[in-house]
């Protein structure tokens, strides 16, 4: 186990604890929540608009704005543990180093924090690296018992250019590199172990079990889809720009723009890291790419000649531009 695990948790077993997790529809959010509500836990979603919301087993809600300081201690009262999961943002380090300051007035007693791979680096070399750098060492100054993970690339991710991708194009501006990636849903089965208090005081990278060319990612796409799929990675420039005509905001643009020049200008080494952490603390081998594309576009795998294959494809393409226009999330567009 290589030291990762504590031989004995030092909290309350599983029916004295709760967990606080920030959001509930976001790709981590949502995968924390249905694990750690698998697991027994019971959790409150922190959210903006609770009353919103459906009722959900083992799941309440409580107001949390993250603009608005004075929500965050009412929304942490009588929590055990405060899953430390916000969205990418220039604001990161405020929102969640506040919550960590009101943490240490409340019942908190741990705080898993979601970072970066990279975060811990003397010098971190990503706009997102270092905002959670900052988080990281806010929360080892808190005194709160905490569990730091940095996850690697979401394979979750793909999901945003699924269209593009049955449309017959992957696209990923990493030149020739090749990145790791890794399932949400290993990093909330590692959250929900961390809560036990197993892994107190540790940091965590988190990766799949293997670094991937745009061309692999590609070959497990064709294999999934049943339809060729070719890797295009666009150049910088083009990158910012397209994004910037989707009305992506200028700081997410400057942010992912300076790190895939990273990978593309081969100082981004460590994005193609792997570890053995997943196996090592859950005993269960990280799931692999190639089975999360199997499984998250096999819904379109009708046979090539079928009818509704044809006419699919056929749509597709006709609106291709369309269709790539009402999303402005994925850097979709390029010229190829």
């Amino acid at each position: 186990m290589s030291g990762l695990l504590s031989p004995t948790p030092k909290t309350n077993q599983l029916m004295n604890t709760n967990v606080a997790i920030i959001g509930s529809t976001g790709r981590s959010a949502s995968a924390w929540t249905d694990a750690f509500v698998a697991a027994g836990y019971a959790v409150r979603s922190l959210v903006r608009h609770p009353r919103l919301l459906p009722n959900r087993p083992g799941i309440r809600y409580r107001r949390l704005d993250l603009d608005d300081p004075s929500t965050y201690q009412p929304a942490l009262e009588d929590i055990d543990t405060l899953a430390l999961v916000t969205p990418a943002d220039p604001r990161q380090p405020e929102w969640e180093i506040g919550l960590i300051n009101a943490a240490r007035n409340t019942s908190v007693r741990r705080i898993i924090k979601l970072s970066v791979i990279g975060a811990d680096f003397i010098f971190p070399l990503s706009p997102f690296a270092r905002w959670h750098a900052e988080i990281e060492d806010a929360l080892r100054t808190s005194r709160i018992t905490h569990v730091i993970l940095r996850p690697n690339f979401f394979m979750q991710n793909l999901l945003m250019q699924k269209d593009v991708i049955e449309s017959g194009i992957y696209m990923e501006p990493i030149g020739t590199a090749s990145i790791s990636f890794v399932d949400v849903r290993d990093i909330a089965d590692i959250a929900v172990i961390a809560a036990s208090g197993a892994l107190d005081d540790q940091a965590l990278t988190l990766t799949g079990p293997e670094k991937l060319s745009g061309d692999e990612v590609a070959a497990f796409l064709s294999k999934a889809t049943g339809t060729a799929i070719h890797f295009v990675s666009p150049d910088i420039s083009e990158f910012r720009a397209t994004l910037l005509s989707r009305g992506m905001p200028e700081w997410h643009v400057a942010a992912l723009a300076e790190l895939y020049s990273l990978v593309q200008n081969r100082h981004g080494a460590y994005l193609g890291s792997t570890t053995s952490s997943i196996e090592e603390v859950t005993g269960q081998s990280p799931r692999t790419l190639e089975e999360f594309v199997n499984s998250a576009f096999r819904l379109r795998r009708s046979g090539r000649g079928s009818f509704d294959w044809q006419v699919a494809r056929r749509f597709f393409h006709q609106f291709l531009g369309d269709r790539l226009d009402r999303d402005a999330r994925w850097p979709v567009g390029f010229k190829l």
